[in-house]
């Protein structure tokens, strides 16, 4: 919330240095508002989720909670699959196709404003290149989807990456379970800056309860 009240200043300052009263540019956006983690009132997932994302650090809380994490199983261009035990996560992406789509613009320049009539989550202002097509639950032979709704405005998911030819894999697609195993966390570090964002799924006893999102830079 800090973060999205202090870009908006200097984003609004800068539009008026450089377009004097064109505030074309000043875009209302509020979904960094909306499902923030500094709006979270639930003591425990709040610290939970603070033990492993970036707003947590800011929080301090990121030494907090000791949680299971999971393993990478699988990893191809389209799902990363996420492994503890017998509980996996499988998340799939795809190539984004702009014409299946309602796509609405702000100002005379293209500048993407939403998609499906939704904020969305990607990189700010362009059109997306991917998005993703499911995330399912498996405990055991049970298998959960998770809704399309809670991830329907997520864009440009991030899977794992290697910084260097050689270098150590780095992912940004995790899953985590709390100690008393109650409580399932899926979370994605999505986008690139100055769009970098953060997204974590809850899941309650194997049923989807929420998400918490925001910028992660």
């Amino acid at each position: 919330m800090l973060r999205t009240a202090a870009f908006t200043c200097i984003f609004s300052l800068f539009t008026f240095l450089v377009n004097g009263q064109d505030d074309s540019y000043v875009v209302p956006d509020p979904k960094g508002m909306m499902e923030s983690f500094f709006s979270v009132t639930d003591s425990v997932i709040r610290a939970e989720v603070g033990s492993f994302t970036f707003t947590g650090s800011i929080a301090g809380l990121s030494s907090g909670e000791q949680l299971k994490q999971f393993g990478v199983a699988a990893l191809t261009d389209h799902t990363i699959t996420l492994e503890l035990d017998d509980i996996s996560v499988r998340i799939a992406r795809m190539k984004f196709f702009p014409s299946s789509h309602q796509i609405e613009y702000w100002g005379d320049r293209g500048y993407v404003h939403r998609i499906d009539g939704r904020y969305f989550w990607g990189f700010d202002g362009s059109m997306p290149k991917q998005r993703i097509v499911g995330i399912d639950l498996f405990f055991g032979d049970e298998r959960v989807r998770m809704p399309q709704s809670a991830y329907r405005d997520i864009f440009e998911p991030n899977f794992c990456s290697r910084p260097s030819l050689f270098g150590r894999r780095v992912c940004h697609s995790k899953a985590f379970l709390s100690a008393d195993g109650e409580r399932l966390y899926i979370y994605m570090r999505n986008s690139r800056i100055p769009s970098l964002y953060e997204v974590t799924w809850i899941f309650r006893n194997g049923r989807y309860i929420g998400r918490i999102v925001d910028y992660a830079y």
